[in-house]
């Protein structure tokens, strides 16, 4: 390794378009292939989770970024604290100490945000990477995080989608905007039994579901006979992937049913309306992320429908005391 005298600083509004170009390049050398757009990282970095004056870093070798990283906080007054590290460096600028230095950067910084609640429940570093990003595994091993779980992606053809299955008793209507609150309460509940999850909070929920990549022309509720929101399916759409993955997919962002509603097929229901929508729309695929290991049988129900393996994550974590 031949270390370069690289500069960290904290990164800036203007310094957005290389920033996104250089995650493009990172990721999708690591086997994650994304195009990344300024505008995305604009929003992701206006909080309520990061924000850019504080909690996003660059490293800086003759006037050009080389590297970046930046926390994502996720403070819960019930179960769990978490923050997020995230970050890469161009391919050709590896192995010089750069990665080191970034990720050395955003633990720290992982760690004060994480401390500064003050609250006496678990408190998680976690940092998710490419299964194909072999060289990560050193590099976290190094700051003590090990990995603790498995993530796929998910993708399935739309031209062998199955049709419209219904759900007796229930029934699956467009997402009415009128009732976002009520979807965030149900997915936080919904949620509960999922591993690192926390409840979404109203500022939160709002960038997810009114977000620039927000899809509600493509998101439903699922209702029961009294008229209540016991199920939800949101749909996001990244159209800057389109040309580089050679496909037109519709993501599965969301995907909750209430615990005393599962088993009765409304999980199937939602999907293929949403199908549907996506088939109706254009699109060519469609994709969602699940936990290998989700308690609901999430994994299985995806593949009955046709989902099939597209990529991997593993998530690396270690405990702040």
């Amino acid at each position: 390794m031949t270390a370069i005298q690289f500069q960290l600083r904290q990164a800036t509004h203007s310094d957005l378009p290389e920033i996104a170009a250089l995650i493009s390049e990172g990721l999708s050398f690591d086997g994650l292939t994304i195009v990344q757009t300024a505008e995305e990282l604009e929003e992701e970095f206006s909080g309520p989770h990061c924000f850019l004056e504080q909690d996003v870093m660059v490293a800086e070798y003759e006037s050009h970024i080389i590297g970046v990283g930046y926390t994502y906080f996720l403070p819960s007054d019930t179960k769990e604290e978490r923050c997020y590290t995230f970050g890469t460096v161009k391919p050709s600028y590896r192995r010089k100490g750069v990665g080191t230095e970034i990720l050395k950067w955003t633990t720290e910084r992982a760690e004060k945000l994480l401390r500064s609640t003050n609250r006496t429940i678990p408190k998680y570093l976690r940092s998710d990477v490419s299964t194909s990003n072999t060289s990560a595994d050193f590099l976290f091993q190094k700051f003590n995080m090990r990995p603790v779980r498995w993530n796929e992606d998910l993708i399935l053809d739309l031209n062998q989608s199955p049709e419209i299955l219904p759900s007796p008793g229930y029934c699956v209507i467009p997402w009415d905007t009128s009732r976002d609150e009520e979807a965030r309460i149900v997915k936080n509940r919904a949620f509960m039994d999922h591993w690192g999850s926390t409840p979404t909070g109203e500022e939160g929920w709002e960038q997810l579901v009114h977000g620039s990549t927000a899809r509600l022309d493509q998101s439903f509720f699922a209702l029961d006979s009294d008229n209540n929101i016991v199920g939800l399916l949101l749909s996001h759409r990244y159209e800057s992937d389109d040309e580089v993955l050679g496909k037109r997919i519709g993501w599965i962002d969301k995907l909750a049913t209430l615990s005393e509603h599962r088993g009765k097929a409304i999980g199937r229901s939602l999907i293929t309306h949403a199908l549907a929508a996506y088939r109706r729309d254009g699109l060519t695929h469609a994709a969602l992320d699940v936990d290998t290991e989700n308690p609901t049988g999430a994994y299985g129900l995806y593949t009955a429908v046709g989902f099939s393996t597209f990529r991997g994550s593993v998530t690396y974590e270690r405990i702040v005391q």
